[in-house]
This record gives C-alpha cells, sequence and structure tokens, in this order.
C-alpha cells in the first residue's frame, strides 16, 4: 500500500470504520470503565476561530459531556501538561485527577478538577497512554475498557504513541483507544489518527466546545469489540519507508519500540526496506513517528520544503509551535529543508511568523535585506509597526533579513522608518 503523502493516509483513516470498535451494544453502562485525558499542554492556550481560548473551550466541552452522560458509566479524569511550564521540559507532567467513580458520585470532582487546570506544559502522550491504561486494569469488573485522549497537538517527548497504542491493545482484548483532534495541525491529525487505528479506536475531530462535546459523547458511547486472533498464514516480507522529493538533508531512521538506528534518508537513498512494524524519522530535531511499514508494501513520506532565498548569515530558527524547540535552521549557507507537514514560528530576531505545511507543499519565505551604513560599534534597535523589538544592529553587523512589513531604527535619539516590501531583494539606508 503507497500512501501519497499524509492527506493519502488522513483519507484512508476517515473513509473507512475501524473494525474493532462499534457503537453501544447490549453491555450496561456499569460494564463500562472510561478513562478520560485531557490535554493542558501550552498549545491549549491558543484561541479558536471564535476568539475562546482551546482550554476554555476544552473545559467546556467536558462540564458538558458530565452533565448529559448516564450517571453510571464509571469514569476518571486525567490530565497532562498542566504541573509545568513548557521551559522546563516536563515529559512526567501527567497526573491522574479523579479515581473511577460511576459519573453519579464524581461529576462535581471531575468538573471543579477540569475547571482547575491551567495549560502550561509538554505533551506526553506516549506515557499518558501507558498510565491510563494501566488506571484501567483495576477495573475487572468492566467488559469495556475505553481510553478517550483528546489533543491539540503531537507528542512532544520520547517514544512512539502509535507504537505504545498498538502493545497496549494487544495486552488487552477489551482495551479501546479512542482519539479526539482538537483544532489539530497535519502532524498532530496523523498522529492521532495512527494512535486510534493501532488501538482499536475511531478518531474524532472537533473545532469548538460544542463539537467537542458531541466527540467526547460519542467516544464514552463506542465499545472496543474483541477480535478474532489472525493465524499465521506465511512469514512477513519486508516493507519499504521511501521519501518523496528529499533536499540535501539527510533523515535518519529509528526503530519505534528499540529506538535504534535502522537507516537513512535523503536524496543519494530515497527508499529504505525493513521489516514490517513501527518506525520514526527525523527531520531537525523533530520526529515523524507512527511510520507503519506493512508487509511487502511501501509507505512514502512526502514531506514540506522551506526555502529562503535571501536568508541571513546570522540565520533564521525554525521553532515548534508546540514547544518553542529549535528544529532547524535557515541561513545563507542552507536555504531550504525537509519539514514534517506541521505548524512552525520562523524567527527574525525575536519576531515569529508562522508557517503552517502541508504534504507536498514548497513554500518560499519572503524576506528582504536591509544594510545600515554608519552605525557605531554599540548595537541599535530594528522595531516593527507594533513597537515591538525585533533584532539589533551595529558596525559589525550591519545587515538584517526581515519579512515584508514596516520597520523603524532607533539611532541618537532619532528614528529611521523604512519598509521592506514583498519580493524585496537588497536594500541600503545610510545614516546620518
Amino acid at each position: 500500500m503507497i500512501y501519497r503523502g499524509l492527506f493519502g493516509l488522513i483519507l484512508i483513516f476517515t473513509t473507512i470504520q475501524p473494525l474493532a470498535a462499534a457503537s453501544e451494544n447490549n453491555d450496561t453502562n456499569t460494564e463500562k470503565s472510561v478513562a478520560l485525558i485531557i490535554d493542558a499542554s501550552g498549545s491549549m492556550q491558543a484561541k479558536l476561530k471564535n476568539g475562546v481560548k482551546r482550554i476554555d473551550a476544552a473545559k467546556e466541552a467536558v462540564e458538558t459531556l458530565i452533565n448529559n452522560t448516564p450517571t453510571d458509566i464509571r469514569l476518571a479524569l486525567r490530565a497532562y501538561g498542566h504541573q509545568s511550564h513548557r521551559r522546563k521540559k516536563n515529559c512526567k507532567d501527567t497526573q491522574l485527577l479523579t479515581n473511577f467513580k460511576p459519573i453519579g458520585d464524581n461529576k462535581e470532582e471531575v468538573i471543579s478538577k477540569t475547571k482547575a487546570l491551567k495549560a502550561q506544559g509538554y505533551t506526553p502522550i506516549s506515557l499518558v497512554l501507558e498510565l491510563a491504561a494501566n488506571d484501567l486494569k483495576a477495573e475487572k469488573q468492566s467488559k469495556s475498557r475505553i481510553v478517550t485522549l483528546v489533543s491539540d497537538g503531537k507528542e512532544t517527548c520520547e517514544g512512539d504513541p502509535c507504537a505504545v497504542a498498538r502493545a497496549l491493545a494487544a495486552a488487552d482484548a477489551s482495551l479501546v483507544i479512542h482519539t479526539i483532534g482538537f483544532a489539530v495541525d497535519v502532524a498532530a491529525r496523523y498522529e492521532l489518527q495512527c494512535i486510534a487505528k493501532a488501538g482499536r479506536g475511531t478518531y474524532f475531530e472537533a473545532d469548538d466546545a460544542d463539537k467537542l462535546a458531541e466527540k467526547l459523547s460519542t467516544a464514552v458511547k463506542t465499545i472496543a469489540i474483541e477480535l478474532p486472533k489472525q493465524i499465521k498464514v506465511k512469514e512477513a516480507k519486508p516493507g519499504n519507508i521511501e521519501l518523496k522529493n528529499p533536499t540535501s538533508s539527510r533523515h535518519k531512521i529509528y526503530d519505534s519500540e528499540t529506538n535504534k538506528e535502522v537507516g537513512e534518508l535523503g536524496s543519494v537513498i530515497t527508499s529504505v526496506k525493513l521489516p514490517p512494524g513501527f518506525y520514526k524519522v527525523k527531520f531537525g530535531n523533530s520526529f515523524w513517528r507512527g511510520i507503519e511499514v506493512i508487509d511487502g508494501k511501501t509507505t512514502t513520506l512526502e514531506t514540506a520544503i522551506i526555502k529562503m532565498p535571501n536568508a541571513s548569515f546570522r540565520g533564521h530558527e525554525i521553532v515548534d509551535w508546540e514547544t518553542n524547540e529549535e528544529i532547524g535552521k535557515l541561513s545563507s549557507r542552507g536555504k531550504s529543508m525537509n519539514l514534517l507537514p506541521s505548524s512552525f514560528n520562523v524567527m527574525f530576531g525575536k519576531l515569529a511568523k508562522k508557517l503552517i505545511l502541508n504534504p507536498g507543499e514548497v513554500k518560499t519565505i519572503e524576506a528582504g535585506s536591509i544594510t545600515f551604513k554608519g552605525l557605531p560599534i554599540n548595537s541599535r534597535y530594528i522595531y516593527n509597526a507594533n513597537g515591538q523589538e525585533v533584532i539589533s544592529v551595529s558596525a559589525t553587523h550591519s545587515s538584517a533579513t526581515l519579512p515584508p512589513g514596516d520597520y523603524v531604527l532607533k539611532h541618537n535619539d532619532q528614528e529611521f522608518p523604512f519598509t521592506i516590501p514583498k519580493g524585496a531583494g537588497e536594500l541600503n539606508i545610510q545614516l546620518k
């Protein structure tokens, strides 16, 4: 099976219902236990299209769910990312906030604990899935044990959540893992779909509080079905991971279970043969996780490519929008690179420009170079139209590369306004 990039894989996942999940059947609610996991990572501070913060919409959705769900369903609440700011890079930031009880008994506690969440940290999805499955082990009276994960982003820590989900599902035939992508980008959608598929569950998507409440309600009412054991009739054949449209950069491949390097992709070697299983490929300082090699098939990775023809010699960091971690860097020495289709910030000094990349997209970042003549040794600062300090210049660093817009250089109690027009090349300003 050849996946035509992320979009092709998304279409496959969303148009075919998982074989191992079904609507609520004759089981009573008392035979069902639900581990509800809420994302409280730093990215949940971002606003939705209606201006409401994601975390506030999630709190509203949980309250709606709890007020409209049968009171005998056993539910526990777990959150992640709420205890440590993301600058601490805490990959163990998760907490079981309420133990399993019938919703009728812990309704107020679940609502109050949810309302108290502060979105600020990392997204340790692999760890959270393992802990939630472990929480459910004590629920032996329940024929159906459901993990429902809400996330607005992808894994930001070690591990591959797809491989984890498959291992957990294999260890417990009554476990099902549903995922809900909340205002997600391409990379997060891919990863959450992969988790649900590997965990015998269903992927849902929402972009506001009402839709999130609706999808939560559906997920809670969906149970796991024990699949018949598969009979192994032949030896599994190796498959391939293929990189489409590579640049000069090289990308190491790791086995998701052992974390061992097993190959490398690039402009010279664009395809690597590997045994069936889950792998992750490194792009810059980030990983494309949940890449599944299937028996005798080719899995094609369709990345995005970014270019900045006027990149500065000082460089422009490409920063992960969730963690603010540097993923890569463009400069006059390297003006293009492959990236995981996702959301990033391109840094021009202290100025961040949002960059959303889709599979197969080649995006050129517009920027112009400005050089000042007559600068002193001491630094002088350039500000944008909003008065934000952008970058410093001096006699030794007299040039800056900036995106199109209006700016001003403050020098000797004077202001020197200038504009970087679209399609600008190199500009020069002589200071008085």
